[in-house]
């Protein structure tokens, strides 16, 4: 289980750079979204590899984590946006 509560955390923190790089790419903003790349990758594998090094039969949790996660909350993002007249319809 702990590498699935290393998943959820990680596909928090990718949720939240996610939402930002959108952001950065629509506005183009060339180097933010350089630098929000870099950010997700790293976050990426600092989640991954300690959980592969300390915790290898947890790693399909991990991603398990990590995908879900990023699932569930663009759907929520998508419905909260659409509610509030901002999603596309």
């Amino acid at each position: 289980m702990t590498g699935f509560f290393i998943g959820l955390l990680c596909g928090a923190g990718e949720l939240f750079l996610l939402t930002r790089l959108i952001k950065a790419v629509s506005a183009g903003h060339s180097l933010k979204t350089l630098a929000l790349v870099f950010g997700k990758i790293i976050l990426f594998a600092a989640a991954l590899v300690p959980v592969a090094l300390f915790f290898p039969r947890e790693l399909i949790w991990c991603g398990v984590g990590i995908s879900s996660v990023l699932i569930v909350g663009a759907i929520v993002i998508n419905v909260l946006m659409r509610r509030n007249g901002k999603g596309e319809r």
